[in-house]
């Protein structure tokens, strides 16, 4: 009989168990599944690699297509530099995307650098000035080849006159010539920054300060920095003596002669300037001989220098008036011709240099009993000096002593009518001069017969002038005398008796002229002149009747 399922069932389940993987055993194959997997993955590179990509490079195919990039990269980067300024302006601003294929820092530094060197060359510095900024390496890390660069950068903002901007690369340089101890190279470097100094430094107090820092630091420099620093001192001496006030004058004259002091001008030939500018107070207080010696040695120093040119003419003139003391008239003149040769090729047609030397030399001919050429000189000087009151005041008065000379008297009232009128609104503070013309004024409208006008003249001129027994002092009893000389010529007995009245108090008893106005006195009074003393006397006596 057939055995029913049911009794065969437990053998079934005891199979089973009996084929189960132990778990070693299943972990074994597993790790020899993947092994087996990275054994095809390897050998399916080893076949790509030997059939795919040692071919694909031994075939030139793929580095022809790296070089191919490589070349376009670099041909439109050569071609940054050759573009329209808005182009090249547009990948300066997006260098940081138009350069991403750069990752080498240093040929990144070094493109940047090609391309801040296009904007330079076109003028356009200050545009890269931000860019430069950032690629200037630290002062300690810097090289000659950027120091260089930092100077080309400064070099081409001075040339587009952003000063500001070029102080930044001209300090650079200095930390590095600082560094380095190069004190040549840095005298050089202030010497370059002293040539825009006054474009960029506009006001006289921080045009002080800056010179006297550059001063201080030049003189710790070495011989050439004592040069600098005396031509510094020079410099501080002129601004100074521009202000022309007392205060000013005296820091100008400790200033050019501690230059002079501190160099010697066959060393530095700057120094001839100072030379110049220490003779002129000289002169003002009457050491004439040093000043002389001075004026000469630098007249030796200037030479044909362009710079020297304003020196050598204030030399030349100063010289010349130091000669006319000394009363050399024709050793002055000739200086003054020498100047007006310097002048002609260095002074400007407009420049008041022309009046001032034109006024002093026909003042010199004049002297010299050469009032035609005089008045030559004196007219070119009026020419020279526009409307300008104190240029023409003095060659007005010149002009009428030489048409007077030449006998052109009306010429001459014209002049000096200008001249006193000029000296009445313009020269309040100068009585004495207005006073001098006054009575040349009255002169010569007695020669012209205006007696009235004459008197007028007369009478200011004796108002003006001082009674001091001087010059001056004589000039006011000449006036006195022609005021009361011209009064008798209109008969003003009475008027002209009281002029010579006084002008006896004035004189000495002895004198000559004394006699002459007691004479006059005396005929006045017989022409029925009363002074006023003689007036109270006779009130006095009927008094007493």
């Amino acid at each position: 009989m057939p055995s029913s399922p049911d009794q065969h069932a437990p053998q079934r389940e005891r199979n089973d168990d009996q084929m189960e993987f132990k778990p070693v055993v299943k972990y074994a194959a597993i790790g020899l599944a993947v092994a087996a997997l990275l054994g095809v993955e390897y050998a399916t590179y080893r076949v790509g690699f030997s059939n795919g990509y040692v071919e694909g490079v031994n075939s030139g195919e793929v580095s022809e297509t790296v070089n191919v990039i490589a070349v376009d990269n670099l041909r439109h980067f050569m071609q940054i530099s050759t573009a329209d300024e808005a182009s090249l302006l547009e990948t300066v601003r997006n260098r940081e995307t138009t350069l991403a294929w750069i990752t080498e820092p240093s040929v990144r530094q070094e493109a940047e650098w090609t391309l801040a060197q296009a904007l330079i060359t076109r003028g356009l510095t200050i545009e890269a000035h931000p860019m430069l900024q950032q690629l200037l390496p630290a002062e300690q890390q810097c090289t000659d080849v950027w120091l260089r660069r930092s100077l080309l950068a400064a070099r081409a903002l001075v040339e587009e006159k952003h000063y500001a901007e070029a102080e930044y690369y001209y300090r650079y340089a200095e930390a590095y010539y600082t560094a380095q101890k190069n004190n040549d190279a840095l005298v050089s470097l202030i010497a370059e920054r002293l040539a825009y100094l006054p474009t960029f430094v506009k006001d006289d107090t921080e045009l002080h300060k800056a010179l006297t820092s550059y001063a201080k630091q030049a003189a710790q420099l070495g011989p050439k920095g004592k040069e600098l620093y005396a031509s510094l001192l020079s410099w501080k001496g002129r601004l100074y003596r521009e202000k022309g006030t007392p205060e000013a004058l005296q820091k100008a004259n400790k200033c050019f002669e501690l230059a002079l002091r501190e160099m010697d001008t066959t060393r530095v030939p700057e120094l001839a300037g100072a030379s110049v500018c220490v003779a002129a107070l000289l002169i003002d207080k009457g050491e004439t001989e040093r000043a002389a010696e001075l004026l000469r040695d630098a007249l030796t120093r200037l030479g044909d220098n362009p710079s020297g040119a304003p020196y050598m003419l204030q030399a030349l003139r100063d010289l010349a008036r130091i000669e006319q003391d000394k009363g050399n008239v024709d050793a002055a003149l000739a200086l003054l011709y020498r100047a007006e040769g310097v002048a002609l090729t260095h002074e400007s047609p407009q420049s008041a240099f022309w009046n001032c030397l034109y006024d002093q030399r026909a003042w010199l001919n004049l002297l010299k009993g050469n009032p035609a050429g005089a008045l030559i000189d004196f007219e070119n000087a009026l020419s020279r000096s526009g409307e300008l009151p104190i240029l023409r005041a003095q060659p007005l008065e010149g002009a009428a002593r030489s048409c007077i000379a030449t006998g052109e008297i009306d010429k001459a009232a014209t002049y000096l009518t200008e001249c006193v009128e000029i000296r009445k609104t313009h020269f309040a503070n100068d009585p004495e001069s207005l006073g001098r013309a006054a009575l040349l004024l009255g002169q010569v409208h007695d020669m012209r017969g205006e007696v009235q006008e004459a008197v007028s003249m007369y009478g200011l001129a004796a108002d003006l002038l001082p009674a001091e027994e001087n010059e001056a002092g004589e000039d006011r009893v000449t006036a006195l005398f022609a005021k009361a000389y011209a009064l008798a010529q209109l008969r003003k007995w009475t008027e002209s008796a009281t002029v010579w009245n006084d002008l006896q108090h004035m004189l000495p008893k002895d004198s000559k002229r004394r006699r002459e106005v007691a004479d006059q006195l005396e005929a006045c009074k017989l022409k029925g002149a009363v002074l006023p003393d003689e007036v109270d006397a006779e009130e006095s006596t009927d008094d007493q009747s």
